[in-house]
């Protein structure tokens, strides 16, 4: 599952903090896409039923933030200093842009695998 920067205005708002801070996070401009089954589950495995489908989850300013903060693109990626800044910017980019409660536009998909 991710969010939909292309499809959803806020969405696409919030990447440009998070690719300031860390141009070379690879979890910018997700699309609606099927899920990629790895090759070794092939050997066992076939796919039976795929389907994508978009979903817009609920978040609150604070719910987004803390959702934000937890992305590898943040969280996991900039030392505690550029994620207190990178927090500041992204709040107020919040107050301008969205309101208290919003939602996001996501994309999900699933995928079933038979035995072979």
């Amino acid at each position: 599952m991710a969010w939909l920067p292309f499809e959803d205005e806020i969405a696409g708002a919030i990447e440009k903090p998070v690719l300031k801070y860390n141009p070379n996070w690879s979890g910018a401009g997700e699309t609606k896409h099927p899920i990629d089954i790895p090759d070794f589950y092939k050997e066992n495995f076939e796919p039976a039923y795929q389907e994508e489908f978009i979903l817009r989850i609920s978040f609150t300013r604070e719910s987004w933030n803390g959702r934000m903060k937890a992305c590898r693109g943040t969280g996991t990626s900039l030392t505690e200093k550029e994620i207190s800044v990178w927090e500041q910017e992204h709040m107020m980019l919040f107050e301008q842009i969205a309101p208290d409660k919003f939602g996001i536009l996501h994309s999900a998909a699933v995928a079933e695998l038979k035995k072979h």
